[in-house]
């Protein structure tokens, strides 16, 4: 049933929003100063490039599987989750006076989150009916 609830766009916007997390952490690892704009030489860089990927690629990788898979059983979570990943990275880049990490972190998390809200509505509607 969860399937029917979820439109084709909201699949492929999340996943594109998923694969743009993954992209940049990866291009972080090669560049860190991406991340972490004009602080290249600074120490913690590297490390924070790192751990950023440690969690955004089998978090996305997981998300993709998810969202592309015919059953979609742990995909609100998976969403739940990744906006709230999102969430953190706004709150590091509010902190950090990082406004690319705020920018891209707020749409991302505002993706993930009303595509959970819209999974968390239809399950309840289909509960009601069910019942």
């Amino acid at each position: 049933m969860q399937t029917e609830m979820l439109s084709k766009s909201a699949i492929i916007v999340n996943a594109i929003g998923a694969g743009v997390a993954m992209a940049f952490s990866a291009a972080a690892l090669v560049d860190p100063a991406l991340a972490i704009t004009g602080s290249a030489d600074s120490p913690g860089v590297d490390l924070y490039a790192q751990a950023y990927a440690a969690r955004a690629i089998p978090l996305g990788a997981a998300l993709l599987s998810s969202l592309t898979s015919r059953r979609k059983r742990g995909l609100l979570p998976l969403l739940t989750v990744s906006g709230a990943v999102q969430l953190g990275d706004v709150a590091i880049g509010a902190t950090q006076g990082i406004p690319g990490m705020m920018v891209g972190g707020t749409a991302l998390a505002l993706i993930h989150l009303a595509t959970a809200c819209q999974l968390a509505i239809g399950r309840s509607r289909d509960a009601a009916v069910i019942a």
